[in-house]
């Protein structure tokens, strides 16, 4: 069983899916995309179907300025996806405070957000399993050395393609 739904803390407005085992639900899993990602990207539709069988509820959902959100790039900071990560955390944990278990999947970007959440989501009842996949944990690092390639370099290059389900562009400009 699916459910869908508008999640709302502050300003922000976040598109949640919910994919409910038809067993009786034992753990919850969410599902955290990376940048380029959404909650309906491959990976994250994949983790729903599969994690059904396991007696789970996953929930995915979507960052500013991605899939769904009906917010803008201006959103996409930091600050805002912690929030959003720990809004979802707390309304999944509300919905199922018989499950003990939180697990979170975690790939790129949305890794790195959950590594930074890591600290707040202890506060969170239960217990807590993470898998990350590639986190961009030094990604401010690699977003700086971007900076320092040679006008050259970058002509020569044109621009990076990172491989993710929906390909994102950057250009270094």
């Amino acid at each position: 069983m699916e459910k869908e739904f508008m999640l709302e803390k502050g300003e922000l407005r976040i598109p949640v899916k919910v994919t409910e085992s038809d067993f009786e639900v034992r753990r919850v899993v969410l599902g955290v995309h990376g940048i380029g990602g959404s909650a309906m990207d491959d990976i994250q539709t994949s983790l729903a179907e599969e994690m059904e069988f396991f007696s789970s509820a996953v929930y995915r959902f979507d960052f500013p300025a991605h899939g769904e959100s009906p917010l803008d790039d201006r959103f996409f900071t930091l600050k805002n996806c912690r929030e959003v990560l720990m809004a979802v955390a707390y309304h999944a944990k509300e919905s199922y405070p018989e499950v003990e278990d939180l697990c979170i999947f975690a790939t790129g970007f949305g890794a790195y957000v959950t590594l930074t959440c890591l600290e707040d989501m202890l506060d969170l009842p239960g217990k807590l399993r993470l898998v990350v996949q590639t986190p961009s944990v030094r990604m401010h690092e690699t977003l700086l050395a971007i900076k320092k390639i040679s006008k050259a370099t970058l002509r020569a290059m044109g621009r990076i393609r990172f491989n993710a389900a929906r390909p994102f562009d950057v250009t270094y400009e």
